[in-house]
């Protein structure tokens, strides 16, 4: 490689944000073309998080790590991550178009693997799309290995005729934005192996909260699902920008699936998007999870992307 074009890598800084944020409009083109963008509101957190990076990185588990790749003084990629106790979740790795087939990636994804390594860790986790080749190859030969798959379905021009009521026997209660007791409900939706690899969940830590309070989503809506006094779910509506699809969670623990709370749960998000004037909806669905993959099914969603959950220890490297 030349001099000239030699990746040097760094943490983020505020100047970053810009030049970042046009790179990912590039590497998650498909996914906005079809979910939507606001770059505005993506450069604005972009910058919140590079000003709130270096006070969080002095704690001592700091909730997210990120590096930077430059070529000369120019950023062509990044990598985030977020530490699980032994597992650091990797959540973004993005290179430039005009930069790709370089060894880029794979240097920035050995950085942060290297880092998790040396806190401890003892596997690193990621999700990517399936029909993404070229990413998939790198990260299997990194020693990255599938453990599950994951449906982003879609749905367009919502309408909701008549809402199907809840089963006999459950509420619905509104709850705070960083309600713990969201996390146990999280863990219980997970299939067995993902449970085991991908770390513990956790609450939005410092950096999020910042800038989730400076930047603020269009429309949300944040309900306990109850049965007999105690959570036996959670459902989220959310829309961070008008240029934005809603998305929705609709978590139910697996021994309250299949009683016929998904379809009018799925059917609330729906109309609450109808009204607002939202035409698309979309939402994330597990393999196994076949009681709300009927209920989307039914109701006219389609899937629109596949996710590969791949893992890799860090021990035996």
């Amino acid at each position: 490689m030349e001099q000239a074009d030699r990746l040097t890598i760094r943490e983020p800084r505020f100047r970053d944000a810009k030049p970042l944020v046009a790179i990912s409009q590039e590497a998650f083109s498909a996914e906005q073309a079809v979910f939507g963008s606001d770059v505005r509101q993506a450069t604005r957190r972009a910058r919140m998080m590079t000003l709130i990076y270096p006070v969080q990185r002095r704690f001592p588990r700091p909730p997210t790590m990120a590096l930077v790749g430059l070529v000369g003084d120019c950023p062509v990629g990044l990598v985030m991550a977020e530490p699980r106790g032994p597992t650091w979740y990797i959540g973004m790795v993005m290179v430039s178009g005009d930069h790709r087939r370089r060894g880029y990636g794979r240097g920035l994804v050995e950085a942060m693997c290297e880092r998790a390594r040396n806190a401890g860790a003892v596997r690193a986790v990621l999700h990517m799309r399936e029909d993404n080749r070229p990413a998939y190859g790198l990260y299997s030969s990194l020693g990255f290995r599938d453990f599950e798959r994951t449906h982003r379905m879609l749905i367009e021009h919502t309408v909701v005729a008549e809402q199907s009521p809840m089963p006999e026997g459950y509420t619905l209660m509104r709850h705070s934005r960083y309600d713990r007791r969201t996390l146990a409900i999280r863990e219980a939706c997970r299939e067995p192996q993902a449970r085991e690899l991908a770390g513990a969940s956790r609450m939005p830590g410092l950096l999020e909260r910042t800038v989730g309070f400076f930047v603020r989503p269009a429309d949300d809506e944040r309900l306990a699902i109850i049965h007999r006094g105690a959570w036996v779910g959670f459902f989220l509506y959310l829309q961070e920008s008008p240029l934005e699809a809603v998305g929705l969670i609709v978590a139910v623990i697996p021994e309250h699936r299949d009683r016929g709370l998904e379809k009018p749960l799925l059917e609330r998000g729906l109309a609450r998007a109808a009204r607002a004037g939202a035409e698309r909806v979309t939402l994330f669905v597990g393999s196994a999870n076949t009681a709300l993959l009927q209920a989307c099914e039914a109701l006219g969603f389609a899937t629109r992307f596949v996710f590969v959950g791949m893992t890799r220890s860090l021990q035996s490297d």
